[in-house]
């Protein structure tokens, strides 16, 4: 994988508009892979039509009456601009046009005479100001102000905001709420987090998912815009990727876990849990506050698995936030051993279940004696070996734990050990030993997704209840770095140690089942560390 490198400087006025026609054209890739995707609803991209008011960058029409997509792509060349009052509320020309918020609210009216099942979507890579009082309420599950602007008192800040929104695009309350339920903000995206994005899409439709195959279709939409194409059909769509065809088509998994997807609409099956958390930004989603919900979420998560593989899928494709174990969890409800494929897109390079082999030599075993019970614990070290700090934690907490195994490449942990999807596809089928069962992960930092070395049998997920101190003045963290200790789940022992504070870089450690309670199905809660 091919590390992203840094901007020789800032971009010359070109540059800027060159961005601002990629961000754009990346959206209208992605909604043409909506039309050829699986089970699609729609029938057709359009571009910069007229007839839809300020939010016609990228339309998508329904096959069925209504239900039609409108975006509006909003580029700041500024990473610091946000989605803020004066972005929405301040006219461009100094009172001599309308504002945005104005133009949506035209644009709505001339929507719903032809209905009102649309959607509008207001695309910027600005992030929302948090502290505003409506636009720091987004709905993350669904990216509307709604229903937070509506019940809202007329007393408190945010009701008055809403007043004084309404008076400035000169309509009452209950009509500005109409357009704000209709109105979705897709705020804060990146042009990386959309390519990736976007070659989700690519794959699930059954096209080649690389980063030259997405620039192919980048090239396409351009050769659109520039020729004057406005309307591009589903028929027009498949002849563009006639190139890129390699196989089926995949389902769609979009797991919400610890942040909400802004295109969840696109999955397959999509589960929700980040209303199960306290915390306002996906790192402090550790622990929901109902431990029942680790159960829910087995739950829910092998629901969507039995609906993915009942429609006749064989191969899904992953997506969304979550932490090491819940991608650990997603291996196992869709095994390889019943010939499913997984592939999941993160940071550029595309990690699949069925990526060819490579020759590695056999990882290193180490095993350390505790003497704490009958189980066995396994700790897998790919940048960093953990073994003293999860023995420690494991004597610490008194688990139930003979002994402790720890694998490791063969030539060591180091951060380059896992390059790509077919270094961790082989690592992982490398751990067959005699009594040790199969555990691997790729590594954090090369990006790559834990279910692709997942244990296909006789490992539980491990029980995490950690989230690092912040403040350890031996401990730098990061989003990147691997924060995981063990909860036993088995033959009724059910320990919820207190969090530790000492934590490594990209280390794991599940409980295998011994004998005597591999009838037990463990809950299982999301490790911390994505």
């Amino acid at each position: 994988m091919t590390a992203p490198r840094p901007a020789a400087g800032p971009p010359s006025s070109s540059g800027v508009r060159r961005g601002g026609d990629t961000f754009q054209d990346l959206f209208v890739w992605g909604a043409a892979m909506r039309v050829i995707g699986p089970a699609s609803r729609f029938a057709q991209v359009e571009v910069e039509i007229t007839g839809a008011g300020n939010v016609d960058d990228v339309v998508l029409r329904s096959r069925t009456a209504g239900g039609d997509v409108y975006g509006q792509v909003k580029w700041a060349t500024n990473p610091a601009d946000l989605v803020d009052e004066t972005f929405l509320t301040t006219p461009p020309r100094a009172g001599k046009s309308k504002s945005l918020l104005q133009k949506l609210y035209t644009s709505h009216v001339a929507l719903k005479q032809h209905g009102n099942d649309h959607t509008m979507q207001l695309i910027t890579n600005r992030p929302f100001d948090g502290g505003h009082p409506l636009l720091g309420h987004a709905d993350g599950r669904t990216d509307l102000l709604v229903p937070h602007a509506s019940q809202v008192s007329a007393r408190t800040e945010a009701g008055t905001m809403v007043d004084r929104w309404a008076e400035h695009v000169g309509v009452t309350r209950a009509e500005l709420l109409d357009m704000l339920g209709h109105l979705q903000f897709i705020a804060g995206r990146t042009i990386s987090a959309e390519r990736d994005h976007v070659r989700t899409l690519m794959l699930a439709a059954g096209l080649d998912g690389s980063e030259q195959a997405l620039q192919q279709g980048l090239t396409t939409v351009a050769g659109w815009v520039v020729a004057g194409t406005r309307v591009v059909n589903e028929q027009d769509v498949r002849q563009a990727v006639t190139g890129l065809r390699r196989e089926t088509p995949s389902a769609l998994l979009v797991v919400q876990s610890i942040d909400a997807d802004p295109h969840a609409d696109e999955a397959t099956v999509a589960v929700q849990w980040v209303g199960l958390y306290d915390g306002d930004e996906p790192r402090a989603r550790v622990i929901p506050r109902d431990p029942e919900s680790w159960n829910r979420m087995d739950r829910e998560l092998a629901t969507a698995a039995a609906m993915i593989e009942n429609e006749g899928w064989s191969s899904t494709v992953v997506r969304g936030s979550m932490r090491q174990t819940t991608f650990f969890r997603v291996g196992t409800a869709l095994p390889q051993v019943r010939q499913h494929t997984l592939r999941y897109v993160q940071r550029g390079e595309t990690w699949s279940t069925n990526a060819t082999k490579v020759t590695l030599d056999d990882p290193t075993l180490r095993r350390t004696q505790l003497d704490l019970g009958k189980d066995l614990a396994v700790a897998v070290g790919t940048t960093v070996d953990p073994t003293e700090e999860v023995a420690t934690w494991l004597r610490s907490n008194q688990v139930s734990i003979h002994h402790l195994l720890t694998i490791t490449p063969a030539a060591g942990a180091d951060d380059a050990s896992i390059t790509d999807a077919r270094h961790a596809v082989t690592h992982a089928e490398k751990g067959t030993q005699p009594g040790s069962g199969r555990a691997r992960r790729p590594s954090r930092r090369q990006g790559g997704p834990p279910f692709l070395g997942w244990p296909r049998r006789a490992l539980t997920p491990a029980r995490s209840s950690s989230e690092p101190n912040p403040h350890h003045s031996g401990l730098r963290t990061s989003r990147s770095g691997t924060r995981l200790h063990t909860d036993v789940h088995c033959s009724g022992l059910n320990t919820r140690p207190n969090s530790p504070d000492r934590h490594r870089r990209t280390s794991n450690a599940l409980v295998h089942q011994s004998p005597q309670c591999s009838r037990t199905r463990p809950s299982f809660p999301p490790a911390a560390g994505l």
